[in-house]
């Protein structure tokens, strides 16, 4: 492909892979050289030169410009200056064929194959979006001012994409200008969920600025449960949910957990009510059992005659009030319960109980745990029985579980091997503390209504979460979402999760938990990929750690490997990506690199992208705010980009220090900010630490260890 002669700048003096050694002419004397397409670059960073190879000509970024040569002992500067031999390095970034701009290199220059600075058209047609796919315009190109630079919107939301940089480089502007491009995109029914944890995005989505308007943004949160919309019912969790939150050791407290929940989650309410009843029958058994073990026992048959007496007329009201097959459970136990009477008990003697009455009173006993057991055989509760899906969100309360199903659980699998009641202890004094603890509430005591689950992903994801509602159905965060709604518009096209006052030691619980929801939603859609999400993750680094196998990290690493198929994208944005796990990363497609001072936070972004990128990013370090170089799959270029302007960007600005130091702060801010601190100190997470979190060792202090001396589970 020949070159016009007024482009030319140099030759090509090495060709390594992907990186150009040019050879400047000795006529190109300065920075710039002007020709019928007006005043070119030369030599400048950033700067794009294209280069013939075969029938294509290659086009290259200029990543450096050196003097090869010493200049001779004892000249002066101008002297040096012209008989020095100046060189580019340039990194080949894409090519041109039958005059449209394709990425990547099909074949390579030769020596002394002639350079030229790319021309204002060629640097046009080189970010000229792809026609008829939908674009989102991010800024200019610093080296070709007037030149939008755009990325591919379906590659930048199906590969994943990360915004990285220090704090204070531009991130949140460039997450919010990313989504106004979007949302101008005409999409009404797009899902997009923002997990905030700075409290950042509210104010630059509102209701009084255009882009909230269109997005009919809602914010869940700050605070959490009544008047905030903030609900995440603690029955949505999975399995490994539940052993993340009550930390349950894997020797003997998970399996009991395991199996406990799943009880729990059994059947209807009518069937969880009969249950209920069948563990009180078994308690008093046990109970009574414990009275003819014990020889000591002080007046065991008062004792007795408490405890079977009372179940005798419990279980006779149960058979008058029941029909069909329940009635049929408690008439069989009533009928045996009224065999106490032949046992022989006298309730005012304090004597001990004798051969009969121990005799009597086994029999009884064994009697009705062989009724119960063969009816929670039935209900999939019994020794050997197949338990319900663990992992399936149907509600059950968790002071049942507590009170009633570990407590059954520790009793069967403790008749077995004595210790369980040891090592269970410290978990049921966990359960016992996250119950008693208001700050987790918005969790654990949502009350039960109709159609939790798809409610919670409909108010999630944008779509009508009101839809089909009664006043007996609605749930508990309804009057708060039709308060914050903008319009009377049924759907949203933006949830923003606003954590900013979440109990620091449930955060990545509750994130991992909306985000495997939203993951097991999208996997379930038919046909595969017809409702698209995208979850913005700001701060990622505090869900995705990289040396902290967390819940939250195992869920991310999984959305980052398998989202893409079934529709569903990440934006990750972190000022510390040392501290991002490099799994996560490495998935995304698409990176915009803002100032990153960190050489830590530097290696990683460098070594996150392909070898040919990894010299544009020595920039890193001086990047200007508001600017950052993207790369990836979604541009057709690496580029050097001024991010555009945002109207009203996210709370995350440098506060005025010298002008609010000026003036006095309100009167009586301080008391008002202590009286509601002290009336929602559930949320506040800074109190945490301070007053008792759950954060302790994966076992609990004082359980007895789990390693050589525990049971074989």
């Amino acid at each position: 492909m020949r070159m016009p002669a007024d482009h030319r700048i140099g030759w090509v003096a090495a060709v390594d892979s992907e990186k150009l050694t040019i050879e400047l002419d000795e006529a190109t004397t300065g920075l710039v050289k002007g020709g019928h397409a007006g005043v070119l670059p030369v030599g400048s960073i950033n700067s794009y030169v294209t280069v013939p190879a075969g029938p294509s000509a290659l086009v290259a970024v200029v990543t450096a410009i050196r003097v090869h040569e010493d200049p001779p002992a004892g000249s002066d500067f101008y002297a040096a200056a012209e008989s020095a031999t100046r060189r580019l390095e340039a990194v080949i970034v894409g090519r041109f064929e039958d005059g449209r701009y394709e990425q990547g290199v099909a074949t390579y220059p030769p020596l002394y194959a002639p350079v030229s600075s790319a021309t204002p058209e060629e640097i046009r047609r080189i970010f000229a979006p792809r026609p008829g796919r939908p674009v989102i315009a991010i800024g200019e190109a610093v080296v070709a001012p007037g030149v939008n630079v755009s990325l591919d919107a379906n590659l930048f939301l199906a590969r994943h994409s990360a915004i990285l940089g220090s704090t204070g480089s531009g991130k949140s502007c460039t997450v919010t200008a990313i989504i106004e491009k979007l949302l101008e995109q005409d999409i009404p029914y797009a899902n997009i969920v923002i997990f905030d944890s700075n409290g950042e995005y509210a104010s630059a989505f509102a209701k009084e600025i255009p882009r909230g308007v269109r997005a009919n943004t809602i914010v869940l949160g700050p605070e959490t449960g009544e008047g905030s919309a903030l609900f995440v019912p603690h029955w949505f969790m999975d399995n490994e949910d539940h052993l993340a939150l009550f930390r349950a050791g894997e020797g003997a407290q998970a399996p009991l957990l395991q199996r406990a929940v799943a009880d729990a989650r059994i059947g209807p309410a009518g069937e969880r009510d009969r249950l209920t009843l069948l563990l009180h029958v078994r308690r008093v058994c046990d109970d009574a059992r414990g009275i003819l073990n014990n020889a000591d026992a002080r007046k065991p048959q008062a004792n007795l005659d408490a405890l079977l007496g009372g179940l005798e007329t419990t279980l006779e009201r149960l058979a008058d009030e029941n029909a069909g097959e329940a009635g049929e459970l408690w008439h069989e136990l009533s009928e045996i319960a009224s065999s106490y009477g032949h046992v022989g008990i006298d309730p005012n003697s304090w004597d001990p109980l004798s051969l009969a009455h121990r005799t009597n009173m086994g029999q009884l006993l064994a009697d009705l745990d062989s009724a119960t057991e063969r009816v929670l055989d039935q209900l999939g509760l019994g020794k050997e029985a197949i338990a319900s899906d663990f992992d399936a969100p149907r509600y059950y309360s968790l002071t049942e579980l507590l009170e009633r199903h570990l407590p059954y659980r520790i009793a069967i699998e403790s008749a077995v091997e004595p210790r369980i009641r040891g090592y269970a202890a410290t978990l049921l004094m966990r359960i016992s503390r996250l119950l008693a603890d208001a700050r987790y509430d918005f969790m654990t005591r949502v009350p039960e209504h109709p159609d939790a689950l798809a409610r919670f992903l409909r108010l999630a994801l944008g779509i009508d979460p009101l839809r089909d509602c009664d006043d007996e159905s609605r749930p508990p965060w309804a009057d708060e979402y039709e308060r914050r709604k903008m319009s009377d518009e049924p759907h949203h096209s933006l949830t923003i999760i606003d954590l900013s006052l979440i109990a620091s030691d449930v955060l990545e619980n509750v994130t991992a938990l909306v985000g495997r929801l939203i993951l097991d939603f999208v996997q379930r859609v038919r046909p595969r990929g017809s409702v698209p999400v995208l979850i913005v993750l700001e701060e990622a680094h505090r869900y995705i750690p990289a040396n902290e196998q967390t819940r939250a990290r195992s869920l991310f690493e999984r959305i980052a490997r398998e989202g893409r198929k079934f529709g569903l994208g990440l934006m990750v944005a972190s000022q510390r990506p040392s501290e991002l796990a490099r799994t996560v990363l490495a998935q995304c497609g698409t990176l915009i690199a803002h100032r990153t001072v960190n050489p830590d936070d530097q290696d990683l972004i460098r070594h996150a992208t392909p070898f040919a990128n990894r010299e544009l990013l020595r920039q890193l370090p001086g990047l200007g705010t508001q600017h950052a170089i993207v790369l990836g799959e979604a541009t057709p270029v690496p580029s050097y980009v001024r991010i555009r302007d945002v109207i009203q960007p996210p709370m995350g600005k440098d506060p005025d220090f010298i002008a609010e130091w000026k003036e006095p702060p309100p009167e009586d801010l301080i008391e008002e900010i202590a009286q509601d601190w002290e009336g929602l100190t559930p949320v506040f997470s800074g109190q945490s630490e301070k007053n008792g979190s759950l954060r302790e060792s994966p076992r609990g202090e004082g359980e007895p260890p789990e390693t050589e001396n525990d049971i074989p589970f």
